[in-house]
Formats: structure tokens, sequence, C-alpha cells
């Protein structure tokens, strides 16, 4: 999941790091939809048009080694205690 949009980000990585360094960028498929000052720009943005979890929020920085991390969005409710 997202490893399609996390391949075009490293396959261009120089040039969407030369034009949006430090910014946060939205990929879908081989496309990028949006460019953001925030990570939780990007986000509350993204997800008024795309469906959560089809999407990858990556900020463009000059990494040489990239690793793919996932954070999730999920927060449970408070268990009650007796």
């Amino acid at each position: 999941m997202l490893e399609r949009e996390f391949e075009y980000y490293k396959a261009h990585q120089k040039e969407l790091t030369e034009k949006h360094s430090g910014k946060f960028i939205v990929i879908i498929s081989e496309a990028v939809v949006g460019i953001y000052d925030s990570e939780i720009d990007a986000f509350e943005e993204t997800k008024k048009k795309h469906k959560i979890g089809t999407f990858l929020i990556q900020q463009c920085m000059p990494v040489d080694n990239l690793t793919q991390t996932f954070h999730s969005r999920v927060v449970f409710p408070a268990r009650k205690t007796a």
C-alpha cells in the first residue's frame, strides 16, 4: 500500500526537493496533487477530496537513503476504569 507513491517520490526526489524543499507534498499514484507548508495542512486538505489511505504525504528533503515509515492517525477512545 502506497509503494507506488513512495517509489514515485524516490525516482523524482531530486527535482521535487529542488522545487519544494521543506514542503509537504501529497502524491497519488504517480502525481503530485498538493503542496503544503505543514503535514497537518496536507492531511486536512487532502482528506476532503480523497479517501484516507489512498495518498502519501512526503516532506521534500534531500536525503540519500530513504526509508518508508507510516504513521497512523487512528485515535482510540479512553478506557473507563472501575
